[in-house]
């Protein structure tokens, strides 16, 4: 039997123009960067905002990730341009092959 091995990383990030201020953010990735899931969701307690994003495998293989930052900042691009921090949706996103990358800051978060 084959035994396959999952990432799960969070990041922490930022958004200004959210609630007239900035607004803390986490990003989990969890998965392999074949078959990524990433889970953004409001970090401040503020708020309840929480946007999974499933990415499928053409779209994996069609953007050639090769770091899981790459993917989390694919998803907060989709989700600021789709507005969906303001309107979450309520059920999972699938990750747009268009999908603008976020050029924000992007930081590791606590293991």
């Amino acid at each position: 039997m084959d035994i396959l091995s999952l990432d799960s990383i969070e990041f922490t990030f930022s958004l200004m123009g959210l609630d007239d201020g900035e607004a803390a953010h986490r990003a989990l990735f969890v998965g392999t960067l074949a078959l990524p899931v990433v889970v953004l969701y409001r970090a401040d307690g503020k708020r309840s905002v929480r946007i999974a994003f499933d990415v499928p495998r053409h779209i994996a293989q069609g953007r050639h990730y090769i770091n899981h930052s790459d993917v989390v900042r694919d998803a907060i691009g989709q989700a600021i341009r789709d507005n969906l921090f303001n309107h979450p949706p309520g059920e999972t996103v699938y990750l747009d092959g268009n999908a603008p990358r976020w050029a924000g800051i992007l930081q590791l978060g606590h293991e």
